[in-house]
């Protein structure tokens, strides 16, 4: 069976919403790709993660206080999708916090080496192009017909 977090009724839950949570890959390996992950696709962390109170937990599921635009009034969420659960709104909603702006310093940090790293072949590899559109197209670039 699987291992969840353990969650009481009274408690914050940090998790992930339905379509975010561990279906193909184990909690840990979610998470772990958050590490570096760039957030390009431009989700609100809110969309991803939630944070709500726990009302009651059963052997697999919990219901949580409450409704959202993710979450209707009584419905039985996963404990799968738990990531952690904490004693304060404000606790959980620092852990999501750092976990998204953990990934997304680290992909920032990442992009700008990147493109440090290839902007001498970038530029020749621009400026070959143009020339050959230059050659293509003489009428309008000036170029000898």
């Amino acid at each position: 069976m699987t291992s969840f977090v353990d969650i009481a009724p009274g408690q914050w839950v940090l998790a992930f919403h339905q379509p975010y949570g561990p279906y193909d890959r184990t909690l840990a390996e979610i998470i772990a790709g958050y590490a570096s992950h760039h957030w390009m696709d431009n989700r609100d962390k809110a969309e991803i993660f939630f944070v709500m109170q726990i009302q009651k937990v059963m052997p697999s599921t919990y219901q949580v206080f409450g409704s959202s635009r993710f979450i209707r009034e009584d419905e039985r969420l996963p404990r799968s999708h738990v990531i952690a659960g904490c004693k304060s709104e404000a606790a959980a909603i620092a852990l999501r916090d750092m976990i998204f702006d953990t990934g997304f310093e680290a992909g920032e940090r990442i992009e700008a080496e990147m493109h440090r790293r290839i902007k001498k072949f970038a530029d020749r590899e621009r400026a070959r192009a143009l020339k050959k559109i230059h050659r293509t197209l003489p009428h309008i670039f000036g170029g000898k017909a």
